[in-house]
């Protein structure tokens, strides 16, 4: 019979997948059993989390350190791959490949970059409506500013209004709901798609997620 330390010796890829350490665990998944919950966990710390790749025995959190989450399995498309890896903030529901297909690039942008906020005009069966007042006003603009003016003046407020900059729920709902309005407003007087910045990755307050990405082409 092979023995653990003999078992821990061999290639990765000669094991099975339930003899490969898992994170920082200095056990494997299934090496101990809750009898109250009839579950199976790590022995060394009695996480019954199969996906938390944290052990808490090797690697103990610090005062004031947050707990990790699990790490998420999603199944994506390429490039929605590619923007979840610059956007290790995004919170919202991740779309399927299905239903993000027929969106263009900038759309699945924006729709990472908002955290879910900004949708395709067809998904949220919404269309541009002509410029008024309110939308000149919305921009902080005189009524007829030229485009590098608008583009300037939008900029500024996406990054003012979006959420990921404020803190607490009352005040990430108020700046998203000006926020889709400062879009809209963009949209409606220049007859373009905005573009919706990214929030930097380590922009204060947002909270990063651990993807596990499954690539569908």
């Amino acid at each position: 019979m092979v023995s653990f330390v003999e078992l821990s010796k061999l290639n990765a890829s000669t094991l099975y997948e339930e003899d490969v350490r898992f994170g920082t665990h200095l056990d494997i998944w299934g090496s101990w059993y809750n009898k109250e919950s009839n579950s199976w966990g790590y022995g060394c710390c009695h996480s019954l989390k199969k996906k938390q790749r944290r052990c808490t025995k090797s690697t103990p959190y610090k005062e004031g350190e947050e707990e990790e989450e699990d790490e998420l399995e999603v199944k994506v498309s390429r490039r929605m791959a590619e923007l979840l890896e610059r956007c290790p903030g995004f919170s919202a529901e991740v779309p399927t490949p299905e239903q993000e297909k027929d969106w263009s690039d900038v759309e699945l942008q924006n729709f990472v970059h908002s955290n879910g906020l900004i949708r395709p005009a067809r998904t949220r069966g919404e269309q541009k409506g002509e410029p008024t007042a309110a939308d000149w006003k919305v921009l902080e603009v005189e009524k007829g500013a030229d485009s590098a003016t608008l583009k300037k003046a939008y900029r500024r407020l996406a990054l003012q209004h979006h959420p990921d900059k404020h803190q607490g729920e009352k005040a990430k709902a108020k700046a998203g709901d000006m926020f889709k309005k400062v879009v809209a407003a963009y949209e409606a007087i220049s007859g373009n798609l905005a573009e919706v910045p990214a929030m930097p990755a380590a922009a204060e307050g947002v909270k990063q997620r651990r993807w596990r990405m499954v690539i569908v082409d």
